[in-house]
């Protein structure tokens, strides 16, 4: 992927055709505005690129399509491919769109990288991304990129378990959309739908009770049936936490507004099942979340990894163990099929576990070797070392002394790393 101002491509296929500056100019302009034009120094007039055309037969769309339109057509190239992006692509379109002082783009763009680095937890990239994200919001001078930074921040804060910090971040933005009178906005529903999600997941049903009010009110105005379908949704969720009785009609509501959203629905029946598991309603909980985890779409094979792993693990939980050996079965032969080392990695893992647990020690050893194997291809320290206890550990279990201190003493060395 190149990004290349009007002027380095004229450079470019001048050079490639062995032509100087005086060739292409004549005397129809100046040599030194011609190299000003190069060198970026300032833009280059239509009639001017008329006779670079005729010159140098370059299309004058090509030449027309300048940085900051190439940046955008970046942008939604990369939005269309998540999670697929080009984390070095995207980078490079950051660095440019600063050297430009296209700061709603960069801003645009640092979204896009948070997103990617919260799924994938690369708390490191994050925090050197925070700064860089803050400084083009305060460049842009937009309210809306300045919210939308806010809510990424509550976001963040939320994953490291800081729900109190997530929600009051999440309310000022709430509050600084009603003062700019956007509550029609995308950028409001998007923010009150958050603080209910966010005082759910921090078991604060009260609150979020309160705030689906605010809900409630949104889908008497907005038109955008996928949004009214995860705002049912979250709607049911609350009345299965509060134990109230309109739990079949949010939940029906929900589930025929997402009409061929096949993966979305299967989403909703999985967020169903586990608010169930959670209030004890097992029996139904678990044909929810069967009917999500054979329901998903088998089309988009790396999305399915990652919702049938997600699956897994709740099954794990639960303690279904027979019932999740094959989807973890479906998970391995896909992420081997994909060469998904991670998904590869958490199927190896859950599968040892599942073996463990049943007292079948010399299986849950040959998983969790194969796991091992694929984590000290990609984990952190930090991750490795928690593998070392949990392997160190499991040996114990076994009466395995020697290969107990073995673990345990890798782990106590590479703690002692972290220091």
């Amino acid at each position: 992927m190149e990004i290349l101002s009007a002027g380095e491509k004229i450079k470019r296929t001048r050079i490639y055709k062995g032509l100087t500056l005086k060739d292409i100019c004549e005397d129809k302009i100046s040599v030194s505005k011609m190299s000003c034009i190069e060198n970026n120094k300032v833009d280059p007039e239509d009639w001017i690129l008329e006779i670079i055309v005729d010159k140098l037969g370059l299309d004058m769309e090509y030449l027309k399509h300048g940085v900051r339109e190439q940046i955008e057509a970046n942008i939604e190239k990369f939005n269309s491919m998540t999670p697929l992006i080009s984390l070095e692509d995207v980078l490079y379109n950051v660095d440019y769109a600063e050297k430009y002082h296209y700061y709603d783009l960069s801003c645009k763009l640092f979204q896009i990288l948070f997103e990617y680095y919260l799924n994938h937890g690369m708390s490191a990239e994050l925090s050197t991304t925070i700064p860089r994200y803050y400084n083009s919001c305060q460049k842009s001078k937009d309210e809306i990129l300045h919210i939308n930074y806010y809510m990424y921040i509550a976001k963040y804060l939320y994953t490291n378990g800081e729900c109190s910090q997530a929600g009051s971040y999440i309310s000022t933005v709430r509050k600084k959309l009603i003062e700019l009178d956007k509550k029609d906005s995308v950028e409001y529903i998007k923010a009150t739908y958050n603080q209910v999600v966010i005082y759910i997941m921090c078991n604060n049903i009260i609150k979020a009770k309160k705030v689906s009010e605010d809900l409630k009110e949104i889908l008497s105005f907005n038109k955008n049936e996928y949004v009214n379908a995860e705002i049912y949704k979250v709607l049911a969720i609350i009345e299965i936490y509060l134990g109230g009785d309109e739990v079949k009609y949010y939940e029906e509501q929900a589930l025929k507004r997402y009409d061929n959203l096949l993966d979305k629905k299967a989403r909703a029946y999985y967020d169903l099942a586990k608010a169930m598991f959670e209030n004890g309603i097992k029996d139904e909980a678990l044909v929810y979340v069967e009917r999500a985890l054979s329901e998903y779409p088998r089309s988009d094979k790396e999305q399915l990894c990652e919702f049938l792993i997600d699956g897994v693990k709740s099954l794990i939980e639960y303690g279904y163990y027979d019932l999740v050996l094959n989807y973890i079965e479906e998970v391995l032969d896909l992420s081997i099929e994909l060469e998904l080392v991670p998904i590869m990695e958490k199927a190896y893992y859950y599968k040892a576990m599942i073996f463990e647990r049943k007292k079948n020690y010399i299986m849950a050893e040959t998983y969790m070797m194969l796991s091992l194997d694929a984590l000290m291809k990609y984990g952190t320290k930090s991750e490795i070392c928690k593998r070392y206890m949990k392997i160190g550990t499991m040996y114990h279990d076994m009466g395995n002394v020697n290969d107990s201190i073995k673990y345990f003493s890798l782990a106590f060395k590479m703690d002692k790393s972290f220091y």
